[in-house]
């Protein structure tokens, strides 16, 4: 059975952070299936995703998830499962052991064993290996050209392609390869290497957060938003609060990817304990303040968002309320005005009028 330690060394520490987040949220793990060493459970973050566990003989387990994270082979999802697996192991008293090798005949081995090489091997590598073995083997040659349907006669009949033989030439001189320009997870993690976390903020404020497609995927925006809060909690709360809000304040930007850009950046400064209560209050100022946004408050709510009242059990002062000129504060009705003293007019005389001769 694997170890906590080991489950750690699988992952960098902000990811194995957030994936015990998940584990501690009641809600985050489903119900654990378990079928001899393989253990499986739908894990709901951004969205619920499907996870799948296998314990080795030694060393850390085998983990896979259906989530997007692509920097590297285990997510915050898997160390939830893996860390809900220990407790369940720990509780119940379950030994998992791994299961032994299944019995293969020769073709399925054969078969196991191919789809195994195939899968490491490049493009590139396959095409000049069936070239070499076409050469060498006629029948082979004569097999690839039926199942193709080529005619041999007419390919005999055409004429050879010419080779070009390059001039010689001095040796050239070897330029250094172009360095590849760093992601944006890739110049967080150096800044957090070089204890540089407080330009973390000035690097997330400097992208387009609502760019579709993304110069950056979905999860890297509030990842990074996350980071930056470690360091600066108030003043990254306070950015995602005024950009948001100008946001919505834009009729042409109110859309899904506005709502779950904003719902995603939420759910990650929600997670520093420094930041739940405020994000929570600015969440539910959102719901009250856009009520006809349908789709912006079912996103709030499926994130956990809800609409705190009344005000007072926040412990805030209460905000005066707006009321249009003239109304009356005590009925709550609007004032009468009086009417503006004008002199008596004389009475219209009916009929045609006379006309002056």
């Amino acid at each position: 059975m694997f170890t906590k330690k080991e489950l750690a060394a699988l992952v960098p520490r902000t990811i194995f952070e957030r994936g015990r987040a998940y584990y501690e949220d009641d809600e985050a793990v489903g119900s654990i299936r378990q079928q001899g060493d393989v253990f499986t459970a739908k894990v709901r973050g951004t969205a619920t995703y499907r996870v799948s566990l296998q314990i080795r003989a030694t060393g850390p387990p085998e983990i896979q998830c259906n989530c997007p994270y692509d920097y590297g082979p285990v997510c915050k999802h898997g160390i939830a499962l893996g860390l809900a697996v220990l407790g369940l192991v720990a509780d119940a008293g379950i030994i998992a052991q791994p299961a032994p090798p299944e019995k293969r005949s020769k073709a399925e081995k054969s078969a196991h064993i191919l789809k195994g090489a195939w899968a490491r091997t490049s493009d590139k590598q396959k095409l000049a290996f069936l070239r070499q073995l076409l050469a060498q083997k006629p029948k082979q040659l004569r097999r690839f050209l039926a199942a193709f349907e080529f005619d041999e006669k007419a390919l005999a009949k055409l004429p050879a392609q010419p080779h070009y033989v390059a001039r010689p030439t001095t040796a050239p001189t070897q330029r250094p390869a172009p360095r590849r320009p760093l992601s944006l997870a890739e110049q967080a993690q150096q800044l957090l290497e070089q204890q540089r976390g407080p330009e973390l903020l000035p690097l997330v404020l400097a992208l387009n957060w609502l760019q579709n497609p993304p110069a950056h995927d979905s999860y890297t925006l509030p990842y990074l938003l996350g980071e930056a809060a470690r360091f600066q909690p108030e003043a990254t709360l306070d950015a995602v609060m005024e950009r948001f809000e100008g946001f919505l304040e834009d009729k042409s930007l109110r859309n899904y990817l506005l709502y779950s850009r904003l719902v995603a950046c939420l759910k990650a400064l929600a997670l520093l304990p420094a930041l739940t209560q405020q994000v929570q209050l600015f969440a539910s100022e959102l719901m009250q303040q856009y009520r006809p946004l349908r789709t912006l408050q079912t996103s709030l709510g499926r994130a956990g968002f809800v609409i705190i009242a009344p005000e007072e059990a926040t412990g805030l002062p209460l905000k005066p309320l707006k009321r249009p000129p003239g109304s009356d504060v005590k009925a709550g009705l609007p004032k009468r005005r009086p009417k503006p003293e004008t002199a008596a007019l004389p009475p219209k005389r009916r009929g045609r009028p006379r006309k002056d001769a």
